[in-house]
């Protein structure tokens, strides 16, 4: 006799990601079904921090994060403000 089991969709995924890594928003970079479909690898990146979980498509269960910060050069938005109020301040 086969199980049917119920797997959750790749939003609810994205969603539990979310959740684990403590974050609000984040473009998701990756997203990859693993071990036969029963996990998904998502991939995102807030301003500040990359982050890869992963979640158990059956469960919805986070078994894994890890995250690292984004190298500096890469914060447009912090050099664009800090260049914003040099040119406010000096006019």
């Amino acid at each position: 006799m086969k199980k049917n089991i119920l797997y959750i969709s790749p939003m609810q995924a994205r969603a539990l990601a979310l959740e684990a890594a403590n974050v609000r928003s984040a473009r998701f970079d990756s997203q990859k079904l693993l071990e036969g479909g029963s996990l998904y690898e998502l991939e995102f990146t807030t301003e500040e921090m990359h982050y890869c979980c992963y979640i158990d498509a059956a469960s919805g269960e986070a078994l894994g994060l890890d995250y690292f910060p984004v190298p500096v050069e890469s914060y447009p938005s912090y050099f664009e403000e800090r260049r914003c109020e040099r040119q406010s301040v000096s006019a």
